[in-house]
């Protein structure tokens, strides 16, 4: 018996450390920008056309771009900018990247000096030298790329948000039973976000503003969002379980929070 109270004791200690997460969904709208599929939100013109899916943590606010034409596109990305809440974010930052075959160099990302950084670009992927320079090869950041015909470039760069919402319309932990959302018009969003990004063909450059804003923000319990389904490739199910989201989407994303047994706020 006395072996079974400190175990019992032990058993309500980590009851009450009992940490649970939730997730804070941001759904966006556009004017310029179309949801065309379940993949992809799509801008078109008759040179270009540029894909979003914004669904992740944080949120990409991330484009790829398509060459329709017969030429090559230059996408000038010292003339293209990411603009939040009006703060602009310059897609081109003069970074010099950096690697080493050398085993005494380690390996980190290259930093950016904007906030929202996702600090990975598809097109500039890249290591930092610390150790032996002369065995590094380094690399300019390009001002612009060049794209050729009928083919296609992603560019990721940033993210949305990753600070959470908190409003008094919006608990901040919702149980099963409720639902805890807010919308907003464009005039009262709290995020406004766009893309302007340029691009030359021939003598001439144009420019596009994809622009999108939060419509909608819904706290929810991990459990009302993720659903467990078996592996499953080609038909064959192998037994194993994963968690997926029960909703997604390419106007859509998401930030992750958790709620502690001091954690006392309402909203």
């Amino acid at each position: 018996m006395k072996k079974i109270i400190p175990l019992l004791l032990l058993i309500f200690m980590m009851s009450c450390n009992t940490v649970k997460n939730y997730y804070q969904v941001y759904q966006t709208n556009s004017k310029t920008v179309q949801h065309k599929d379940n993949n992809a939100l799509v801008f078109e013109d008759n040179n270009c056309r540029i894909s979003y899916n914004l669904w992740g943590k944080y949120g990409n606010a991330g484009f790829s771009f398509y060459n329709k034409t017969n030429e090559t596109i230059t996408l000038l990305l010292d003339d293209s900018f990411y603009v939040i809440n009006g703060n602009a974010y310059d897609y081109f930052q003069n970074r010099i990247f950096s690697n080493s075959s050398n085993s005494s160099s380690s390996t980190t990302s290259s930093s950016s000096v904007t906030l929202w950084s996702r600090l990975t670009v598809s097109n500039f992927a890249s290591n930092t030298l610390v150790a032996n320079t002369a065995s590094g090869v380094e690399r300019i950041e390009p001002r612009t790329i060049a794209i050729p015909a009928n083919t296609s470039k992603t560019i990721s760069e940033f993210d949305i948000n990753q600070t959470i919402f908190r409003d008094c319309d919006l608990l901040r932990f919702p149980t099963s039973k409720q639902t805890s959302s807010k919308s907003f018009s464009e005039e009262s969003t709290p995020i406004k976000f766009y893309n302007s990004i340029a691009y030359k063909m021939g003598d001439k450059v144009n420019k596009v503003k994809n622009d999108f804003y939060v419509s909608n923000i819904t706290n929810i319990a991990e459990k009302d969002i993720l659903k467990d389904v078996k592996n499953n490739f080609c038909g064959q199910k192998n037994g194993s379980i994963q968690k997926v989201f029960k909703e997604s989407g390419p106007d859509k994303f998401y930030i992750t929070y958790l709620k502690s047994q001091s954690d006392v706020w309402k909203y």
